[in-house]
């Protein structure tokens, strides 16, 4: 008697199957993902190519450092006025214009301080706005399945630019160490050739990629509009499509929040709804600005003096952090869909505030005898904040920004997105300023990191949902719950 067929389950696709199922989910940021790299670079030139000796003046230098943040602000604020009410191409388009406009300003005026003030803040203004738009879109059109690595291409690509940047750097002040020998071209011209194109490109892949969110679609009443475009992400299964248009119309009827999270009984007054309002907000903000801290001139500073000792760099050595923050960066997306978000931030924190209060030790014992930098092996601290950014860049930075999208209902994702952006740029120009003034010690700075780092580390594991393999409904659900 022959044997019945069976159902087998369908096998795990891999990474690669993965990404090519879902490519057109990936390549909906690709626009963004170059504007990222523009704006990495341009960060790097503020804050890891130091500026120091391009102007005369520090005060001038001070103002240019702190202009891509200030722009960074600038660019989340225009963002929550328009992002989910019209099209992604909006943000996608200025901020790539934007990028043009500095790089010609970079070309034409490379050595004007004016000119590469109002070329940050441009810079930063498209990675205000296109941070916004991406983590909006990319987290309504993303599989559950891979929402964390398509959401991780921000943190990807930003320390793309940056690597790109100090790298380059390094290869021309050795193969033209001086500007005065005759060459025609400056760095910045370079510099700001590259940020020209990355903006035209920019422009160009996000007028190719038409298919848009299908929230915004179903918000706009273009219900065909919503089946072709899941279709089109999606793949073909009728089941499937039948799911998703499902999980977006639930998703679509929560867009009021006040009906969304109070029960009928509950008075408006009750601390439960306060608390179910704001509590997701702050809980993202805090692992947000922790995560701000491993990116700051205070950290940076500290890793060159180490470094130079350390590692026995011949000049800047800073392309070492930028390639830890773009090796851990890769690492987190792929390690945020499989493992979760909520017990890899959490292992992740306390892991980098066990190595940040070693380092912390070690400065606190050469400031406190007095002794040089010269005295002591410093390759295993340099070693070690290098294994600092590696674990937050990956662990800690990149569940932030899945946790980002995920936690606030459609209605006010963009103004709450757009809150934390701009208090993120706030604390930066806060500890720019600190480190300019010499407000604070090495030292305390490392030991407050650590202490920030577990109380952190304890409020993820006590508090943060786990949303690995949930739709943006059920992550709503789970930021519903108050602790």
């Amino acid at each position: 008697m022959p044997m019945l067929p069976t159902i087998e389950e369908e096998a795990k696709l891999s990474w690669i199957r993965l990404m090519w199922k879902y490519r057109l989910q990936f390549q909906s940021m690709a626009s963004a993902s170059i504007v990222f790299v523009g704006c990495g670079m341009r960060l790097a030139w503020s804050i890891f190519d130091t500026p120091a000796g391009k102007f005369l003046n520090n005060h001038n230098t001070h103002n240019l450092m702190m202009s891509w943040f200030i722009g960074a602000a600038v660019g989340a604020l225009l963002a929550a006025l328009f992002v989910q009410r019209v099209t992604k191409n909006v943000a996608y388009t200025s901020s790539g214009f934007l990028m043009i406009i500095a790089g010609i300003l970079n070309v034409v005026l490379p050595q004007h301080f004016l000119a590469a003030c109002y070329s940050s803040v441009s810079v930063g203004a498209a990675y205000g706005l296109t941070q916004i738009q991406a983590l909006v879109t990319g987290s309504e059109v993303a599989h559950k399945s891979i929402r964390g690595m398509l959401l991780s291409c921000e943190k990807i690509f930003l320390w793309l630019g940056v690597c790109m940047q100090v790298f380059y750097t390094r290869v021309w002040h050795n193969l033209r160490p001086l500007d005065t020998q005759g060459y025609e071209m400056h760095i910045d011209q370079l510099h700001g050739m590259v940020l020209a194109g990355l903006g035209l490109g920019a422009v160009i892949l996000a007028l190719a990629h038409r298919l848009e969110s299908p929230l915004l679609l179903l918000h706009q009443e273009r219900d065909m509009a919503v089946g072709e475009t899941l279709k089109a992400l999606h793949g073909q299964s009728t089941t499937e499509l039948v799911r998703l248009r499902e999980d977006c119309r639930q998703l679509h009827s929560a867009r009021d929040w006040e009906r969304f999270v109070e029960e009928p009984e509950e008075s408006v007054a009750d601390w439960r709804v306060w608390a179910r309002r704001i509590l997701p907000f702050f809980k993202v903000l805090l692992l947000r600005c922790f995560a701000t801290l491993a990116v700051s001139l205070s950290y940076n500073r500290a890793f060159v003096v180490v470094s130079w000792h350390g590692l026995e760099c011949d000049m800047n050595c800073m392309y070492w952090l930028a390639f830890a923050g773009l090796i851990g960066s890769v690492l987190g997306a792929f390690v945020v869909d499989w493992q979760g978000r909520r017990k890899v931030c959490s292992l992740s924190l306390f892991l980098a505030g066990v190595v940040i209060v070693m380092v912390g030790g070690v400065f606190d014992h050469l400031e406190s005898v007095k002794r040089s930098f010269y005295d002591i092996n410093l390759l295993v601290i340099a070693l070690l904040m290098l294994l600092f950014e590696v674990i937050v860049a990956g662990g800690v930075a990149v569940p932030a920004l899945v946790y980002t999208a995920e936690a606030f209902s459609i209605a006010h994702k963009a103004r709450c997105l757009a809150g934390i952006l701009i208090v993120e740029q706030l604390l930066q120009l806060g500890l720019l300023l600190a480190t300019f003034e010499h407000y604070i010690t090495v030292s305390v700075f490392f030991f407050t990191i650590g202490v920030f780092s577990f109380i952190v580390g304890l409020t993820v594991f006590m508090f943060m949902p786990e949303t690995r393999q949930l739709t943006l409904y059920e992550c709503l659900l789970k930021f519903k719950k108050v602790p």
